[in-house]
């Protein structure tokens, strides 16, 4: 039940994070319209790399209101990067914006085999 969970949540982060970059290329706000599963943190296996996830695309996306609100703005945006050592903690890497176009939500260890969970 938590890997259905948990990869559900997993795909609507990547949709949302899909969604920022698309908005950023347009620089016009996209609808950010994406269904999210109810869960808990303590169902999840992947908890730090879920919050920091969550927490760089709610970053991302305060930086693209004032990306579309101010004139030459320059956004510094993040992503999660994962490290391969088993035992280390997920980290938040700050990009510039062509390096975010070109980015994942995360990057890193194969992904703890997140997107095929």
């Amino acid at each position: 039940m938590e890997k259905i969970i948990e990869e559900k949540l997993i795909n609507s982060m990547m949709k949302v994070h899909t969604l920022l970059k698309k908005s950023f290329i347009n620089k016009r706000k996209a609808s950010f319209k994406v269904e999210v599963p109810q869960f808990k943190y303590s169902e999840l296996l992947y908890q730090n790399e879920i919050k920091l996830a969550f927490e760089c695309l709610k970053w991302n996306y305060r930086e693209l209101l004032r990306y579309l609100r101010k004139e030459n703005y320059t956004p510094s945006l993040k992503i999660v990067l994962l490290y391969e050592h088993e035992k280390s903690f997920p980290v938040v890497l700050n990009m510039t914006l062509p390096e975010f176009l070109e980015s994942d939500l995360f990057v890193g260890k194969e992904i703890l085999n997140i997107k095929n969970v």
